[in-house]
């Protein structure tokens, strides 16, 4: 009797571990699907939010990118003008520079012809210095009476 009254026990364990564990099962399956629905609307939050960043740094960037053109712009504005002006001074100078090495060269020409009258001016002086030495000699020579 010991083993048949203990095997009814034993059953009457076992379904009553059973019984334990379909409800342990169907807790776990209601909590599972409440993390799903918990993690499916943490998913959802989380979508919108980076939706939301991704949209402010989208026009942060175009603005950003917009005054960066704007400013480059104006640099490159200022920088045109600026050269332009650098350009107009140099050119203005190149053609002073040639006019003063034309006015130079002008200057150079009377030069050597001045120093070209001088050289024949002074040949002349020295041919007639020559000539009054030589006559005064021929006349003191000759005409020594």
């Amino acid at each position: 009797m010991t083993n048949a009254a203990a095997e009814p026990d034993l059953r009457d364990l076992i379904l009553a571990l059973d019984k334990k564990m379909d409800a342990l099962d169907k807790k776990i399956d209601v909590q599972n699907a409440e993390i799903k629905g918990e993690i499916k609307q943490v998913k959802t939050e989380l979508t919108g939010e980076i939706h939301q960043v991704r949209t402010e740094l989208t026009g942060e960037i175009h603005q950003v990118r917009t005054e960066l053109t704007g400013q480059i712009h104006q640099v490159r504005t200022e920088l045109t003008g600026e050269i332009s002006q650098v350009r107009t001074e140099l050119t203005g100078q190149i053609a002073l520079t040639g006019a003063e090495i034309k006015r130079l060269e002008e200057k150079i020409d009377g030069f050597g012809k001045r120093i070209d009258q001088q050289e024949f001016i002074n040949r002349g002086a020295i041919l007639a210095l020559i000539a009054g030495v030589a006559t005064g000699f021929i006349k003191y020579l000759f005409f020594n009476t």
